[in-house]
């Protein structure tokens, strides 16, 4: 029951996996709506004014007409709250697919001695437009079916009664089939689509975003602070000579558990591994002298683990704030840290 829950709920996915892609799918799901939304109007458009020259159509255009004013209706929806995804987006979503459906269901209505193409033609399209959990668009299927055999029901008569009977039942099931299977592969290749984001943008051996998403997010740290941007830069001591003497392992141990404190004080989502031995980190809307006891805590935390960090803190207020300016200033002081750090070592060994 569970396996069966996942399929048809999560679309074969962890539960965290769903959710994490989530926000992904979310922005693939509105684009596709502006472009559908924009294909519906334009074509319903064409056919609407085609119609009136073209007796197959004319026989139908008041139901475009219709169709073309709720589309034209959920485009303005859709660019009035352009950003706005969640419960609006699914309502769209689910508002386009009715839409469509009620079409296909109007049709067969209005020429009810004819078999029902449109409607058919929508049930196996229709659940492949947006990524939603297969259960979703099973449901779909099952309402619109069975309003389309009780419409069939009600307004045909004779062989095409029975045809659309059978056509909806048979389509019905190969649309859900092909739907499943279809949202399990599209949600895969999302989740794959993240993990390797996340594997091109983390430090395997730290856990830490690394020098790649420091480039990339680098500038618009300038934009998350209301008061103050603090740039933290930190160097490892003595990670090549350990590395010589006790071997890559220690190293490796010595980089952990640096990392471990840097994202304990910090925050994981404000670091980042940006070379072998240094490591960076964002504090925003806090005073200096509150970042610099915070710097204090953290070198005595990893010199209680017994290693030692060479460290150099710059702070700007909020308003045109050079970041790049700002890490160059906090390694200019990381340096003279290290700087003052090796001199009394050598003091210390030349007793």
């Amino acid at each position: 029951m569970n396996q069966i829950q996942k399929l048809l709920c999560y679309s074969g996915l962890e539960v965290q996996d769903y959710r994490d892609c989530q926000p992904e799918i979310e922005e693939e799901n509105r684009r596709k709506m502006h472009v559908y939304l924009n294909m519906a109007c334009g074509l319903l458009f064409a056919i609407t004014c085609l119609s009136g020259g073209i007796g197959v159509l004319r026989e139908h255009s008041l139901l475009y007409c219709i169709a073309l004013v709720v589309c034209a209706g959920l485009r303005v929806v859709d660019l009035m709250f352009p950003d706005q995804n969640g419960l609006l987006l699914r309502w769209l979503m689910y508002a386009f697919a009715a839409m469509l459906y009620a079409l296909g269901i109007a049709e067969a209505v209005h020429a009810p001695e004819e078999l029902s193409v449109t409607f058919i033609a929508f049930l196996l399209a229709v659940p492949l437009l947006f990524m939603m959990p297969p259960i979703q668009h099973i449901a779909n299927v099952l309402l619109f079916d069975g309003i389309f055999i009780g419409m069939v029901v009600v307004f045909e008569s004779g062989r095409t009664v029975t045809v659309d009977i059978v056509n909806a039942v048979f389509f019905g099931v190969i649309s859900c089939i092909i739907s499943t299977f279809t949202m399990i592969t599209m949600y895969q290749n999302a989740l794959s689509r993240k993990r390797m984001r996340e594997i091109a943008s983390f430090d395997i051996l730290t856990g830490m975003k690394n020098r790649n998403a420091y480039e990339r997010e680098r500038e618009d740290w300038a934009s998350r602070c209301s008061v103050s941007l603090s740039c933290i830069y930190m160097d490892v001591n003595g990670l090549h000579d350990l590395n010589n003497s006790e071997g890559h392992d220690k190293g490796d141990r010595m980089l952990q558990v640096v990392a471990l404190e840097i994202r304990e004080m910090f925050g994981k989502n404000n670091c980042y591994r940006i070379g072998g031995d240094e490591f960076l980190a964002y504090v925003t809307d806090r005073q200096d002298p509150a970042v610099r006891k915070c710097v204090k805590d953290f070198v005595s935390i990893v010199g209680s683990a017994g290693y030692s960090v060479a460290v150099g803190v710059a702070t700007e207020s909020a308003g045109g704030i050079d970041v790049g300016a700002l890490c160059r200033k906090a390694e200019k002081r990381m340096y003279l840290d290290k700087e003052e750090h090796y001199r009394v070592l050598r003091e210390q060994q030349g007793r």
